[in-house]
């Protein structure tokens, strides 16, 4: 008698930010035959454009997007810490030097629900000439097909498929991180002006600063900011 063993089916899931290079990455996929069985993302806290964008992708690729349920910007900001000399007090704006923020929004949710997903591998959005390591079976399809970031960025354009944020920032990320520069700060306040709003407001009920030793304000110190508003609803600043 033969028994043969039960084959075991590998699920293949893209992890998508939005990005050119996991974007690229779908291009690839769709232009070489290769399932997605799911396309998976965090967004803690999107830009409105990049949720239209979203829809779009959806649309072009004919298949949904998982946005994996985790705590938002605000979620984290109003935290509070449970251990160590500073327990009871709110996390406030996440420190720049670390990546505390990235772990609790996007990769703790990311992992929780991969753990739920059986065999798997994820299709990582890594470009050629990128030091970054891919530990199996996860799989870099820019990779495989030897494009740099560049040539990601080029495939996106030629499919209409660029992030319209790549028309405002160098790179993605959360509307209120405390990276960011003051132009891109000055373009947030342009681009989604009742989170800029939220910012400005809840800048003093941090117990730490936006930068090191620097609030917002005084971080934008050639910026006054200005209170136009006269109520919640009408939050809107502007810089002058």
């Amino acid at each position: 008698l033969c028994f043969i063993g039960a084959i075991r089916y590998m699920r293949t899931i893209l992890a998508w930010s939005g990005g050119k290079d996991s974007t690229a990455t779908a291009i690839l996929a769709r232009q070489h035959g290769i399932a997605i069985d799911d396309i998976v993302t965090v967004m803690p806290d999107p830009f409105k454009c990049e949720v239209d964008f979203l829809k779009r992708f959806e649309a072009w690729m004919g298949q949904a997007v998982t946005v994996i349920p985790g705590p938002s910007f605000e979620d984290y900001f109003w935290r509070k810490k449970v251990r160590g000399p500073h327990k009871g007090t709110i996390y406030g704006w996440p420190f720049t030097v670390f990546r505390a923020c990235a772990r609790v929004m996007k990769w703790e949710p990311m992992q929780r629900w991969a753990k739920g997903q059986g065999e798997h591998k994820f299709l990582l959005g890594i470009a050629k000439g990128e030091a970054r390591n891919i530990l199996a079976p996860n799989e870099s399809l820019l990779l495989r097909f030897g494009l740099t970031e560049t040539d990601a960025r080029d495939l996106c354009e030629q499919h209409g498929l660029l992030n319209p944020m790549y028309a405002h920032f160098k790179r993605g990320g959360c509307v209120r991180c405390p990276k960011q520069g003051r132009q891109a700060l000055l373009k947030v306040a342009e681009l989604e002006p009742e989170k800029w709003a939220w910012m400005v407001r809840h800048d003093a009920d941090s117990p730490v600063t936006f930068k090191p030793g620097k609030t917002l304000a005084e971080y934008m110190h050639n910026k006054r900011i200005h209170w136009t508003g006269k109520t919640p609803a009408s939050d809107a600043y502007r810089y002058r």
